[in-house]
């Protein structure tokens, strides 16, 4: 399960082409050149990917898949990445280990352990007082006409029904890519598994900022690390899904404005690279986080 604070706050690989490079040339200095303008993401001083190493980049989870396994990845620690477009730096960001107590800002990959297999990178994004530029338009555009660019999921948020400490919460779930996904299903996996792989509702006042959690009780998976097919819906391109779960929280909710949060969770780091592509379609992993602003009477 997620810090949901770190939630709120951010709201928020192949061998055969992947290119090792011991110039000690500072990557932020790469200019327009007609041997680097495929380079998409550096990492530190020797690891480059270029476009062909890509199978495809997510732009709802911002997560980077990979078409073979990258074992390089696992041994990540700290170090700096450059995504580029056209051989311009665009977005620099930090690989930030799960062990560092502190917050990373701006642009940053979760390492140590990742939060993914080694076929795939999320891009995740600390807010500060910069632009996220994880979707840069020319990094997009670039991917779209390669046809690497899958848009993902949306999800979107119906007002909560605020009873004392009871709440209902519906929300819709719309394919957005051009392919079927397949995703994971609360209705399926029982709420309670469901709430394993997410903190699911928390509301924010908006007078004092104070953070109220709903009372979740969850289940672990048998293995902790394993998942069935049968947790997963498809959901072809264009559709939409809608749920509902019920919360609740450990005091009554009193009248005020807040901002709801609710964390809609996909697999990560159970689902290996030979089991991303299934034949009904790809499992969407990652998580994204809706919000929407309330006002409880």
């Amino acid at each position: 399960m997620r810090n949901y604070l770190l939630i709120i706050f951010a709201a928020t690989l192949g061998f055969n082409s992947c290119s090792l490079s011991d110039s000690g040339e500072d990557p932020g200095d790469i200019k327009n050149d007609s041997l680097l303008t495929d380079i998409l993401l550096s990492i530190g001083d020797n690891i480059t990917f270029d476009y062909a190493d890509i199978q495809l980049y997510d732009s709802s989870t911002h997560i980077l898949y990979f078409r073979y396994k990258h074992p390089e990845l696992d041994k990540l620690r700290q170090s700096s990445f450059v995504f580029y477009s056209d051989g311009d730096s665009v977005y620099k960001g930090q690989l930030w280990p799960g062990y560092l107590s502190s917050f990373p800002s701006g642009p940053y990959i979760h390492v140590a352990p990742l939060n993914y297999q080694n076929y795939a990178l999320r891009i995740d994004y600390f807010k500060n007082n910069k632009p996220d530029l994880r979707n840069d338009p020319g990094i997009i555009q670039n991917l779209k006409k390669r046809e690497l660019l899958h848009s993902g999921l949306i999800v979107a948020l119906s007002p909560p029904e605020i009873s004392g400490p009871l709440c209902r919460l519906s929300f819709t779930v719309t394919n957005m890519d051009k392919a079927a996904l397949l995703i994971l299903d609360p209705d399926k996996t029982g709420h309670k598994l469901f709430h394993y792989f997410t903190n699911g509702l928390y509301l924010m006042n908006l007078t004092d900022s104070t953070i109220i959690n709903s009372v979740l009780e969850s289940q672990t998976p048998v293995p902790w690390d394993g998942w069935l097919m049968d947790w997963l819906t498809q959901l072809n391109p264009g559709e939409t899904k809608k749920y509902t779960v019920s919360y609740s929280f450990d005091k009554i909710i009193g009248k005020g404005n807040y901002e709801a949060f609710f964390e809609y969770p996909g697999l990560s780091y159970q689902v290996s690279i030979l089991d991303l592509f299934q034949a009904k379609g790809r499992i969407w992993l990652g998580d994204i986080t809706a919000s929407r602003k309330i006002t409880v009477n």
